[in-house]
């Protein structure tokens, strides 16, 4: 078999060797097999495998719902009554320790590490699920459904045991929110109450309306009930946006829903949709309301924040938007002529304190903006907003200004002047840059260039001279700054410049078109970013644009991928035992990503066969494969943190490879 390999240029530099390497069709005969790790043999044949999200391997097969030991492959735990179980009923719960399975009469809810089942819906008395939410410092789980005989049920679950400490026949109605106030004390938001309950025993400490709307339709009586069961049934299946506030160290808690009302207009066929922020406010000792009437602001609901004199509350208006920071007492506006707020142009969408001001994020349908908000005075310093090319997606105080990172641009803002320092942004995007020694190293889609920023004197020069141009209709995806170079590749290419801006190397491998390889990669790649995303802020918005492309391929995945949030960093501050071990683990995982790796797995197809390539970050070279044959549908699996790769190579047999 041949192999080709186009040297395109090789230039001695003192003691850098610079190789630009393009590989067209290649067999990688003779390249190393990837080392098997370990191979597990099941006695009936494998339907799925799964990754989770804390590297646990869960597989199903025809006979049994397995863990596997992913060190020594050995069975950590197996369920024999989930035999056959399809893909459909799994469900990993983001930010958890556990995983749901749903069969024809109940759902069940399992921890992944040990298999423990921690809740059974049907021995809980329920018939159906309307809400559930995990308690962790309480170790309990509270499941809100109807119960065998169609009798609203609330049930109140310890996670170590699974045992019912006590349950409640209120009709509670839709469940938005439940939160642990501490001392032993639960506050439940529901479509129309809001509830405070002792966490031991299920007592109601108090009961009170969230809305004055809802205390004027219980003055209605028989036909204020009707018109709540109404509202109950017409968004049972809706998604309900409500926000739970609660400022540290007062005895206040707020909540904040959207409203939309329709309404026609002479000159457009279809009916105009308004937006309404609503915010209630109450009081956490006997859960009355503070003010006699909801704060209602125009707009989609958004950003608020709570200052030392007021609610500060930033909606998205569409293309002008009133913003105004409001009394805690009164609810009434402070800024503005007359107290209706200032103007700024677009809505808000995010926000930044920075030094003695605000920096606010605002869009419209075509552009997005950049303003500075003095909260003392509450006016904008900016005489005209600041326009930026592409969603902000991260914002980053410099000593003398604001880097900002947009889909598309980079630039650094002047808060002072309202002026941007460079007079040309850097065409770029977050998966494109890389913060390394004090310096951003960002790749210019439009020059096809890389471009160097300096942290400490706010300037920008350019690294590259000639554009970077992929084969296979590709384009750079990832940028990543390693000790000896800079790396950059798609799904198919890779390229590594050294700090001089020289081009050390370039290769090529053709991609499989079989659909359905890609899921994989695409998800561990997603899983590892965002682990490195709870203390990057790159690889967060790198993470963004991975998310995007595990959706193209699997649109549940995504979903699961945008869920991940802050690498469960939040599980421990928990009490729940399962919230600790969950922790560890993704602890454990999180220290796993704070060294580069030195290599990526590519998924290649060389003649009929499709092989999944250890490529080397050092050189591009191939340095081991993994043979997957001409599989069409394969059952593999990627842990991009351990470089452990879980492939069926038989009916019956899960084999891991290290990739190491």
């Amino acid at each position: 078999m041949k192999i080709k390999l186009f040297l395109t240029q090789i230039v001695c530099m003192g003691k850098y060797l610079l190789m630009a390497i393009l590989v067209s069709a290649s067999t990688f005969a003779g390249f190393a097999q990837v080392k098997v790790k370990w191979t597990y043999e099941l006695p009936s044949d494998i339907l799925w495998q799964e990754v989770t999200m804390l590297g646990n391997l869960i597989v199903s097969s025809e006979n049994q719902l397995v863990g596997v030991n992913t060190e020594t492959g050995a069975t950590g735990w197996s369920k024999p009554e989930y035999a056959g179980l399809p893909w459909e009923a799994f469900n990993e719960l983001p930010n958890s320790p556990f995983f749901t399975i749903t069969t024809s009469n109940s759902l069940h809810l399992l921890d992944q590490l040990s298999g423990n089942e921690v809740f059974d819906s049907y021995r809980a008395g329920l018939n159906t699920i309307g809400d559930y939410f995990l308690l962790y410092n309480s170790d309990a789980i509270l499941v809100a459904g109807e119960g065998i005989n169609g009798e609203p049920l609330m049930v109140y679950v310890k996670m170590s045991d699974g045992s019912v400490s006590w349950s409640l026949n209120e009709k509670f109605g839709r469940i938005i929110a439940a939160n642990e106030l501490g001392n032993n004390e639960l506050l439940i938001v529901t479509l129309f109450n809001n509830y405070k309950i002792n966490a031991s025993s299920g007592k109601v400490i108090w009961k009170e309306v969230n809305s004055p709307e809802s205390a004027q339709a219980d003055k209605l009586g028989n036909f204020g009930a009707f018109l709540k069961s109404a509202a109950e049934t017409l968004t049972k299946d809706m998604e309900i946006d409500l926000r739970f506030y609660w400022p540290e160290g007062s005895n206040v808690f707020y909540l904040g829903s959207q409203h939309e009302e329709e309404s026609m207009s002479s000159s457009r066929e279809e009916p105009v949709i308004n937006y309404t922020n609503v915010y209630n406010a109450f009081n956490i000792n006997d859960g009355g309301l503070v003010w006699d009437e909801s704060l209602e602001v125009k707009g989609l609901l958004s950003q608020v924040t709570f200052l030392d004199n007021g609610i500060l509350v930033l909606p998205d208006d569409g293309n002008k938007t009133r913003i105004n920071l409001y009394d805690y007492n009164t609810r009434e506006g402070i800024w503005g002529k007359k107290g209706r707020g200032i103007s700024i142009k677009g809505g808000i969408y995010d926000y930044l304190h920075a030094e003695d001001g605000i920096l606010l994020v605002s869009r419209t349908a075509s552009n997005n903006f950049l303003n500075y908000l003095d909260p003392n005075s509450g006016t904008i310093t900016f005489e005209k907003p600041v326009k930026v090319k592409g969603r902000v997606i991260g914002i980053v105080p410099l000593s003398g200004g604001i880097l900002y990172i947009t889909s598309e641009s980079m630039n650094i803002l002047d808060q002072a002047s309202g002026t941007l320092k460079w007079n040309k942004s850097v065409m770029t995007s977050p998966q494109l840059t890389g913060e390394y020694n004090g310096k951003i190293y960002a790749f210019d889609r439009k020059s096809g260039t890389l471009k160097v920023v300096d942290m400490n004197s706010e300037t920008v020069k350019e690294l590259s001279s000639k554009e970077l141009k992929f084969e296979g209709k590709e384009i750079p995806r990832r940028l990543e700054v390693m000790e000896d170079g800079i790396f950059i590749h798609s799904d198919q290419n890779v390229a590594k410049f050294n700090f001089d801006g020289s081009l050390l190397f370039q290769a090529y491998y053709p991609a499989p078109r079989e659909p359905g390889w890609k899921r994989a990669l695409l998800y561990a790649e997603a899983v590892r970013g965002a682990y490195i995303g709870a203390s990057s802020y790159y690889m967060s918005g790198a993470m963004a644009a991975v998310e995007n492309d595990v959706r193209q391929e699997d649109a549940i995945a995504g979903e699961t991928v945008s869920q991940i949030g802050n690498a469960y960093g939040e599980l421990g501050d928990q009490a729940s035992s399962y919230a600790s071990s969950a922790f560890k683990q993704a602890n454990a995982r999180l220290k796993a990503t704070s060294s580069t790796r030195e290599f990526m797995l590519i998924m290649s197809k060389q003649d009929k066969d499709i092989q999944l390539l250890k490529v080397s970050k050092l050189d591009g070279q191939v340095g081991a494969r993994i043979d997957l044959g001409k599989d069409r549908e394969p059952i593999y699996a990627v842990d991009d943190i351990t470089g452990q790769v879980y492939y069926c190579t038989g009916n019956r047999t899960l084999t891991s490879y290290m990739v190491k």
